[in-house]
């Protein structure tokens, strides 16, 4: 998302994470990590991904951004989803943001809808703009991907980011991706599993890959019925449990839209 990712400087910090020779091989990602958080790393087709499995019916996805258009560190946001009684156990950039470091397209928060759904379209607004879809979750505990067109406002809907360009839908690559593109970045997507719409996948690549590369591995490696692209280059997991805390890289910048997994919240 070139004029618009969330994260924009590098500072590269190499997380040693076992690679397997073949496609379908998983390994353990770092050990150090709250027993809550299933992380894996899997070698596919060349290309490194780190995996976090969610489980909504025992964690929850929170979406925040900052108060006052500022860009925050990755501890800081742990610090204001706390307010909300949220223990993030893994934090990653998702949404997208305008010039003014507000966020230019639907968000759902804990504190409510802080920013409505955008269907701009056309090459002026990137990848936001390209197929551009709603990561969703239900108050019935169930996550759904829908194209940003077609999005409407439910009071069931208790969280929400806005992002392009969707990879998948009905477990279909999307067919405007070209195999042969060479547009590579590490990226972060989000995917819905197709058998259990409970359980979410959230993925980012230690080597920059294409969307179609990406979109593959979250058809046919994690099987997913839907998935989205969240951000492109730079892209990390922050996890603060881990001594590294960065899974790959730790890249160095401040985020405004922030993906927050924790503990469910009993109420």
């Amino acid at each position: 998302m070139k004029f618009l990712r969330t994260l924009t400087a590098v500072a590269v910090l190499f997380l040693a994470c076992s690679t397997a020779s073949t496609a379908r091989t998983g390994s353990t990602c770092p050990s150090t990590l709250a027993p809550s958080l299933s992380l894996r790393c899997i070698s596919f087709l060349g290309h490194l991904y780190a995996v976090a499995d969610i489980n909504l019916e025992s964690q929850e996805i929170v979406f925040t951004t900052s108060d006052d258009g500022k860009k925050e560190t990755f501890s800081a946001v742990i610090s204001s989803v706390s307010r909300f009684g949220v223990k993030p156990i893994l934090v990653t950039n998702a949404g997208i943001y305008g010039t003014d470091n507000r966020p230019l397209g639907l968000l759902i928060s804990p504190k409510g809808k802080l920013h409505d759904v955008n269907t701009q379209t056309g090459t002026v607004h990137g990848n936001f703009s390209w197929d551009s879809a709603v990561f969703q979750i239900s108050d019935d505990g169930t996550a759904s991907i829908v194209p940003a067109s077609s999005w409407r406002d439910s009071r069931h809907t208790i969280a929400a980011t806005q992002s392009g360009p969707q990879l998948a839908s009905l477990g279909k690559i999307n067919q405007s991706f070209q195999a042969q593109s060479k547009w590579s970045f590490s990226r972060t997507a989000i995917g819905v599993n197709q058998s259990n719409r409970k359980l979410v996948h959230l993925v980012v690549s230690r080597n920059a890959v294409t969307l179609f590369e990406l979109a593959t591995f979250m058809v046919n490696e994690l099987h997913c019925s839907e998935a989205l692209h969240l951000d492109g280059d730079l892209s990390a997991f922050y996890i603060p449990s881990s001594p590294e805390r960065f899974l790959f890289s730790d890249p160095g910048e401040r985020i405004v839209t922030a993906l927050s997994v924790a503990k469910r919240r009993t109420e």
